[in-house]
């Protein structure tokens, strides 16, 4: 995966973040976490995706670790 750029602009009151189209956003809205360093971006959905395919191997292995709970 590469970086891209993104340029921050004013709308109204707000600070918005303007993305490429290189990105090919496609939800209507993201999670955006303030990290050390920055900001971390994150697909609810996509997140959601993950935990449920986690969840699905569950006790498929002894030693497996279960961070779904």
């Amino acid at each position: 995966m590469h970086s891209v750029i993104a340029k921050v602009f004013m709308a109204g009151n707000s600070k918005a973040l303007r993305l490429p189209r290189s990105l090919n956003v496609k939800m209507k809205s993201y999670r955006v976490t303030p990290m050390g360093t920055g900001f971390m971006v994150t697909d609810p959905a996509a997140e959601a995706k993950r935990l449920k395919a986690l969840q699905a191997l569950r006790g498929s292995a002894p030693d497996f670790p279960d961070h779904t709970k």
